[in-house]
């Protein structure tokens, strides 16, 4: 797989085949002499890529809460813990 671009690196993360994402995102940001969190901000602005808190797994905006910086599937379960608590 050849990433060359960030758009190349954005397609990849979110791409549900590919299993190892968080080494994938790492491994570019130290090759491109990116701090992490710098590549995260570039991503998120302006290739609708954005790196899930909890899974560390990476959406798009449709797939992601900005208030809990979760996925929304992390969000769903997280809620459905609460309720079997009550």
């Amino acid at each position: 797989m050849d990433i060359d671009t960030l758009e190349d690196l954005a397609k990849e993360l979110k791409n549900d085949e590919n299993e190892n994402v968080l080494a994938l995102f790492e491994e570019y940001a130290k090759i491109n002499n990116i701090k992490e969190e710098e590549l995260e901000q570039i991503l998120s602005k302006k290739y609708d890529c954005f790196k899930c808190e909890s899974c560390d797994k990476f959406y798009c905006y449709d797939e992601y809460s900005f208030f809990d910086e979760k996925c929304i599937y992390c969000c769903d379960t997280d809620s459905d813990a609460e309720d079997e608590e009550y």
